[in-house]
């Protein structure tokens, strides 16, 4: 399975696109890098409690978010719909607490994805295009 594609050859670059899968991959790390990372830095049990989740990590997210939607390709920028929902569930996971109702929510933490969602959607309006042919 590929997940890296060449987009069209337009000049003398060739410019690297994600595949769906890759930019699911990708999104899960972001999510679960973004938990554990402010886990490790301040000893919160929870990301969020801390001020760093809020004023470095969102922020950091939310800029690689934009990143994943520039280089993917066609539509696969939704899939930073998942960098919530695995944050969570790393969260759950790390701390034993995973009840009866993980399932709704991880399902009800997409939500709080929106702002991800957005910054891949810019992301993706600032790909390059192919020119006009003359």
């Amino acid at each position: 399975m590929r997940i890296l594609a060449a987009a069209p050859q337009w000049d003398a670059d060739t410019t690297i696109m994600l595949r769906t899968p890759a930019a699911v991959w990708l999104s899960i790390a972001l999510g679960v890098c973004l938990e554990l990372a402010i886990h490790v830095a301040t000893g919160r049990r929870e990301a969020w409690d801390s001020s760093l989740y809020w004023t470095v990590g969102l922020p950091a997210a939310a800029v690689a978010s934009l990143a994943i939607g520039y280089f993917s390709r066609g539509r696969a920028w939704l899939a930073t719909l998942v960098v919530v929902p695995s944050q969570v569930l790393t969260m759950m996971i790390r701390s034993a607490e995973l009840g009866g109702l993980w399932p709704l929510t991880v399902a009800l933490s997409a939500i709080l994805s929106a702002p991800f969602l957005g910054a891949a959607l810019i992301g993706s309006r600032f790909r390059p295009t192919a020119p006009t042919q003359r």
